[in-house]
């Protein structure tokens, strides 16, 4: 199953792309850093990876995929 979530804000810029999942680091003032750190760790632990995209002119996706078994499927 494929996950994408899109949004029109400014973006990931280049300097930022390889930060955005690590655990504390964060583009907001007051911000923890640990969202996409929590939701990338929930993720691996059920079998998908997760992807941030920068989107051209704006905006950025986030997508990520999880294994569908007949067991587990409702």
């Amino acid at each position: 199953m494929l996950v994408s979530v899109t949004d029109c804000g400014v973006g990931i810029s280049a300097e930022n792309a390889d930060r955005l999942f690590n655990a504390f680091f964060t583009t907001k003032t007051n911000g923890m850093g640990m969202g996409l750190s929590i939701c990338r760790s929930i993720i691996e632990a059920h079998g998908g990876p997760s992807v941030g995209l920068s989107n051209l002119p704006h905006g950025a996706t986030f997508q990520f995929t999880l294994p569908v078994s007949a067991n587990t499927a409702s």
